[in-house]
């Protein structure tokens, strides 16, 4: 759980795109350039409503807006996430074994929606992972939007 990643003040990076077609760095390889500002975020206090937060992109005038949870909510949303991502592997585990040794018939169906079900609950459980209570655009790992939200240690993209 990334609780060393929620603080009161939180601080992230903006990152805005530097170049509108990705760059050629190799075979079959495309490069993105990313330029970052720290920005320092105020969390709202726990209880209080979601605060909305305008991050200021010094690069274009189009800044991104985004909503900014409490320490509390923010936690909070990762225990569900957590929970329920845990027992949905489980209950993938516990059907990829009566598939396994269960005397049922279609033991191959137990055995595909465990995996299934395996795969959804750590699915979750890592998505979980990356959530620190801000929610807008640029927070996804897929694709290269104009604006990227990131914690400082994580500067990758």
């Amino acid at each position: 759980m990334p609780s060393q990643k929620i603080a009161p003040v939180q601080t992230v990076r903006l990152m805005h795109r530097k170049n509108t077609f990705g760059r050629y760095a190799g075979w079959n390889t495309v490069a993105w350039d990313y330029v970052g500002y720290v920005h320092h975020v105020r969390r709202p206090q726990d209880g209080d409503s979601v605060y909305r937060w305008v991050g200021d992109c010094a690069v274009c005038s189009n800044p991104p807006t985004y909503r900014v949870y409490s320490v509390a909510a923010t936690r909070r949303v990762l225990r569900i996430w957590n929970s329920v991502g845990g027992v949905i592997a489980l209950l993938g585990v516990a059907a990829i074994l009566v598939g396994i040794f269960g005397s049922v018939d279609r033991a191959g169906v137990w055995i595909g929606g465990g995996v299934g079900a395996l795969f959804l609950g750590l699915t979750a459980i890592g998505l979980a992972d990356d959530y620190f209570g801000f929610i807008g655009p640029g927070l996804s790992s897929s694709g290269h939007p104009v604006h990227r939200l990131v914690l400082p240690d994580n500067t990758e993209v």
